[in-house]
């Protein structure tokens, strides 16, 4: 705790109507005690406390003061108390927005090891697309969120990983067979496309090279598009993180043109964050690249990242 107030120090003497008691239950010595006492008599322009042969009592104006000397000690207390919750992160909420491939594969494993040091910080986690990331962190509905920063405005970024395209396809396809495709190859089967928002980082590549694929279905869930693909409904094209561990029953295939978007964690001003929310941010700083080195190891091999899983726990 803070060295007591002149504040505390007198409620003290109040409480015990002695000095002395007082004194050895703050561990000052008495004069100390005095000196607190008549410091704030000095300061409030009035003598509070009377002195006789039978001991202390309050003067008048130091029952009227009373109740407001209580009211700061109550008010310091609590302060206090704030300033421990904030240093040990206990009873703080840490807003995140993400989207699949960070929040099923990043995320769980940094969440888990930043809770073994703060386990009562609590976290929640706003599924989204980078404009209404970014619009979520600029309204303060998130601390921070992970967006690509080719896409965002108005927000402070610091990019993390880099996530590349596979190409998915059905078992059945006769290019399932091959270990690299071309985007003019897949312009010319049924597409199920990944709804990235207004920003699709698939869509822009096709269109860098004048190409228009054939889309059939736009869908948000990727793990409903891997059903799709393995249903002979398409093909689609999904990020490497994503299929870690998914990747049974489909073919995934490099694309001979790279596919790729940089992953960054963004905020409106790093200075004005919540405390927990900085510290989680420096954890993901600091573990982040041990974590995307397991996942790339594992890549889109169900059984290492099965493995990689496994030794988490």
């Amino acid at each position: 705790m803070l060295m007591d107030s002149r504040y505390q120090i007198f409620i003290q003497v109040v409480q015990e109507k002695s000095f002395t008691r007082a004194a050895e239950i703050l561990g000052y010595s008495q004069s100390a005690v005095s000196q607190a006492v008549r410091s704030l008599e000095k300061e409030l322009g009035t003598a509070l406390i009377e002195r006789s042969r039978e001991g202390i009592s309050l003067t008048e104006d130091g029952k009227e003061y009373l109740p407001y000397l209580r009211s700061i000690i109550a008010g310091e207390e609590a302060l206090q108390a704030k300033q421990r919750e904030m240093t040990g992160l206990t009873d703080c909420v840490i807003r995140i927005g993400t989207f699949t491939s960070v929040s099923r594969n990043l995320l769980p494993p940094l969440m888990r090891s930043f809770r073994k040091e703060y386990p009562l910080v609590r976290f929640e986690l706003l599924q989204g697309e980078y404009d209404s990331i970014t619009a979520d962190i600029l309204s303060g509905r998130l601390d921070f969120g992970f967006v690509n920063p080719e896409f965002v405005s108005g927000l402070e970024t610091e990019a993390i990983y880099s996530d590349t395209m596979m190409a998915v396809l059905p078992l059945s396809e006769p290019l399932a067979e091959k270990k690299s495709v071309s985007l003019k190859q897949l312009a010319k089967l049924p597409y199920i496309l990944l709804d990235e928002g207004e920003h699709s980082v698939a869509m822009k590549a096709f269109q860098n090279l004048s190409l228009k694929p054939d889309i059939r279905f736009k869908v948000t869930d990727d793990y409903s598009i891997l059903t799709m693909i393995r249903q002979n409904m398409g093909y689609s094209i999904m990020y490497r993180l994503t299929l870690a561990g998914f990747s049974e029953g489909v073919a995934v295939l490099s694309i001979e043109e790279p596919v790729k978007r940089t992953i960054a964690m963004g905020w409106r001003n790093y200075e004005t964050l919540p405390l927990a929310a900085r510290k989680f941010i420096e954890h993901i700083r600091t573990h982040a690249p041990e974590v995307l080195s397991h996942l790339e190891e594992s890549g889109v091999n169900p059984r290492c990242f099965r493995q990689y899983v496994k030794a988490l726990h």
